[in-house]
């Protein structure tokens, strides 16, 4: 299976600097802002097993619960579906070297931002800036900026409100459904490609999207509407190189 825009992502990994075990040092510590249970594999689970493998111990927020992937399923109701999507990611983190301690669960409702001047957001912010500031990170790493999803919008504004609160702290753009789009699969101008080599963590991200078993399998067979991983997005995690913007 060609992954999702291979010709885009030969491109930028032509073109982009090199990050280097120097740069992810001095990046870290990092947190990844993940939209969904799954986009941590996609987007950067190289990134994830090789900081961790070097002891860096980076750290992943998911912004939502992801009850919204099955829609009206009689056997897998939302609460069911998040209960089990959170127990994925941890699966999923644990394969890629990740502990329970440095993973935080927004529960945000799947495909239904919070609204940025309600109460409710307030809240969740400061409850995640609590957290945060326990390891205060030197890099936040969230979606592409435009990636066509509402989720994933949330989680890059919700990267940029934290980093314009901590000066100093690097932003960083990973790529999921940007491969589909030309336009933002490519470095702006005044934008910088980098290319994170991780061809020997190619198993282990296998192995993390297969935890995901209810985005990747026919697990759920009675949902009115389901979501499943298209098989050429799901094929990204066998690159030997993965690709972020700053």
């Amino acid at each position: 299976m060609t992954p999702l825009g291979q010709a885009l992502w030969t491109a930028l990994d032509v073109a982009a600097r090199p990050l280097t075990d120097d740069d992810l040092r001095a990046l870290s510590p990092m947190l990844i802002v993940a939209p969904h249970a799954d986009d941590e594999t996609l987007g950067c689970g190289g990134l994830l097993a090789r900081s961790s493998a070097m002891g860096l111990r980076p750290r992943v927020v998911f912004l939502t619960d992801g009850s919204a992937s099955h829609v009206d399923s009689p056997t897998w109701p939302a609460v069911r579906l998040a209960q089990v999507r959170q127990g994925e990611a941890l699966a999923a983190l644990a394969v890629l070297g990740l502990s329970e301690g440095d993973v935080y669960f927004m529960g945000w409702p799947d495909a239904a931002p919070l609204d940025p001047a309600g109460e409710g957001y307030a809240k969740s912010i400061a409850a995640l800036s609590g957290w945060i500031d326990g390891f205060a990170p030197k890099s936040l790493w969230a979606p592409r900026a435009g990636e066509p999803h509402c989720d994933h919008e949330a989680a890059t504004a919700l990267a940029d409100h934290i980093a314009q609160s901590r000066p100093g702290v690097r932003r960083l753009q990973y790529l999921v459904w940007a491969w589909a789009d030309a336009t933002l699969a490519r470095a702006m101008p005044g934008e910088q490609a980098w290319r994170l080599l991780c061809v020997g963590t190619s198993d282990l991200r296998r192995r993390a999207l297969a935890c995901h078993a209810t985005q990747t399998t026919g697990l759920i067979d009675d949902a009115r509407q389901a979501f499943l991983i298209p098989a050429d997005l799901a094929a990204v995690v066998d690159r030997p190189s993965e690709i972020f913007i700053e």
